[in-house]
């Protein structure tokens, strides 16, 4: 049997009635102008949950760090922030919990390339760590 798309229940209601005529029986939001009014109609409460949605600015987004994907229409989108924000701080967390790991006496220090002439320890090898750097060090000047 064929379904007819079209039919919905909007096209069932009868004679048109306009939405400020509609009493509104819902809650509105804390951050609505209107939380306190008790006699709201539908146009009111449409009218100001679009009021809110336009507070909700996100244009100025990925013009420091981050970039955003973009929706069909080429704009940033409330998820995608979210989303981009959750894999940045995943990112920075594992980086952290990296960092935490590592001992600092035991970080080779070979990218220094730090000049140690002729001062070498006792088997004639210069220091490759923060460790063996410093045990040079103390070797050298306390004799």
């Amino acid at each position: 049997m064929a379904t007819n798309k079209c039919n919905k229940v909007k096209q069932t209601c009868g004679s048109t009635n306009y939405a400020s005529c509609i009493t509104f029986e819902g809650d509105t939001n804390e951050n609505s102008p209107l939380k306190d009014d008790c006699a709201l109609s539908v146009e009111e409460v449409t009218q100001d949950i679009y009021s809110q949605l336009e507070q909700i600015n996100l244009s100025e987004l990925g013009e420091k760090c981050l970039t955003y994907v973009l929706d069909d229409e080429d704009k940033i989108i409330v998820k995608n922030v979210l989303l981009k924000y959750e894999e940045e701080i995943c990112t920075l967390k594992q980086k952290v919990e990296d960092l935490e790991s590592i001992a600092i006496c035991e970080t080779n220090i070979e990218s220094c390339n730090l000049q140690w002439g002729a001062l070498t320890d006792s088997c004639g090898q210069q220091p490759t760590t923060l460790a063996e750097s410093l045990q040079l060090i103390i070797n050298t000047i306390q004799p």
